[in-house]
């Protein structure tokens, strides 16, 4: 079990402690090794599943245009860290006997890439600074844990996130997309205050004033933190309105 640890978000600063920072006997996670297995699986998914399917936590999205978003972010991503610069996203749609292997390619070159670039060359990102490469791995295996989850969902089979990279997970929303979020003008901060409790002894905070406590298992916190499940799936104790209303809020883009 992690040391207990508590980050507590006053008024969002607009910088954010380097990643990951919880304690030395911390189990590393090897991000590429996530980015690769878990791609692999969404590929497998989609491949086999219908891709009319609708995502039920993607209005108005489809199975297909689910591996599209994925398959452009990988490019996207590689193209960032090639570049060590900002380059647009493509939306280019794609013929659906098309899909595998152009999303097998991009998950191959992201990797390949990721792999090859020393971690610590400077490069262009939304993260807090320094700005590093490093940024990538951990944020690219995010993403498709979450959007593996969201195709999982499609077929009505989804499955718990792994607690330690949950709880990674949890750590990149408040150390990265929060501070973000608020400095973009995407959210406000939260009046009344809410305390996050994870099942393994972390805690986050948000606001100012505690009022009310959400605690629950990794996966479960980091879905509902994406908007994936209700907050009600958590055992909420103190003010119910106030939790509601914290995790109503863009925290996540």
């Amino acid at each position: 079990m992690a040391p207990p640890t508590t980050l507590r978000l006053e008024r969002f600063a607009q910088s954010a402690p380097s990643f990951p920072h919880f304690g030395e006997d911390e189990p590393v996670i090897d991000f590429l090794d996530v980015l690769e297995q878990k791609g692999a699986a969404f590929i497998d998914l989609t491949n086999r599943a219908d891709l009319d399917a609708p995502v039920p936590c993607c209005p108005d999205w489809r199975l297909r245009d689910l591996a599209l978003h994925l398959g452009h972010v990988w490019e996207w991503a590689r193209r960032c860290v090639e570049e060590a610069a900002y380059v647009e996203e493509s939306e280019a749609p794609l013929p659906d006997d098309e899909l595998e292997p152009w999303l097998r390619e991009q998950l191959g070159l992201l990797v390949a890439v990721l792999r090859a670039t020393d971690p610590a060359s400077p490069t262009w990102s939304f993260g807090p600074k320094p700005r590093l490469a490093a940024f990538w791995p951990r944020r690219q295996a995010h993403e498709v844990t979450v959007h593996l989850w969201d195709a999982q969902s499609a077929i009505g089979m989804p499955e718990p996130i792994e607690p330690g990279l949950a709880a990674d997970g949890i750590d990149e929303v408040f150390t990265v997309f929060l501070p973000r979020q608020v400095r973009l003008e995407r959210m406000q901060a939260v009046r009344d205050g809410v305390r996050i409790a994870l099942t393994d002894g972390r805690s986050y905070e948000l606001g100012d004033q505690m009022v009310a406590e959400v605690t629950g298992e990794p996966s479960q916190v980091l879905l509902a933190l994406w908007h994936r499940v209700p907050v009600e799936s958590l055992s909420i104790s103190g003010d119910r309105d106030a939790a509601g209303i914290a995790f109503d809020r863009a925290l996540t883009p």
